[in-house]
């Protein structure tokens, strides 16, 4: 997890200022603190798909380049970088034709994550893929919000403005996410 405490914000402060006026190295160096953070939130957007999340972040981070300049600083970087990578994807998902999801192999592989006793050395990656299934199944907006807040610990507010929405919206999307983890994982409890 990437936490972004005000030490943190003030020296991406900094690093943005710099890379505005063309310092390479400072754009290296805000790349490097959160080129994870986009790559991981890109991929489980993207229903896992690895090489499409790097094109996808990629041509994210190629935009913030170019648009550095008029980065306002109202949100903190990482949140304006993440609500890129929200365009980004987005625009991609779009563009895509949506894949069909297999309910029988589906239910055959939660059948028999059921039917494991859960003790054995794969109990802790048949939960993974248990989930990383779940969520798959979640409407986007409220994978989206549930990734940002679990994964990312992103706080409300830039939840919302990274995906130009209202905290509301935000607090009753992850809502509905959670009651819905929450009952199709119960056999995991």
């Amino acid at each position: 997890m990437n936490k972004s405490g005000p030490e943190t914000v003030a020296s991406d402060n900094a690093l943005v200022r710099r890379a505005a006026l063309g310092e390479r190295e400072a754009f290296a160096d805000l790349f490097q603190r959160h080129s994870a953070a986009t790559f991981r939130y890109a991929v489980h957007m993207l229903d896992g798909d690895e090489h499409l999340a790097q094109d996808v972040v990629q041509d994210a981070w190629i935009k913030a380049w170019m648009h550095l300049p008029g980065y306002r600083g109202e949100s903190s970087f990482r949140t304006w970088m993440i609500k890129i990578i929200v365009r980004e994807v987005y625009s991609n998902r779009r563009r895509r034709r949506p894949i069909p999801v297999n309910d029988q192999q589906l239910k055959a592989q939660l059948d028999a994550a059921a039917d494991s006793d859960g003790d054995g050395p794969f109990a802790a990656t048949e939960l993974a893929d248990a989930l990383a299934a779940e969520l798959l199944r979640l409407p986007w907006r409220q994978r989206a919000v549930w990734l940002l807040r679990e994964f990312e610990d992103m706080p409300y507010s830039q939840i919302a403005k990274a995906l130009d929405t209202n905290v509301t919206t935000v607090r009753g999307q992850l809502h509905r996410a959670r009651r819905t983890l929450a009952l199709r994982m119960e056999q995991w409890r």
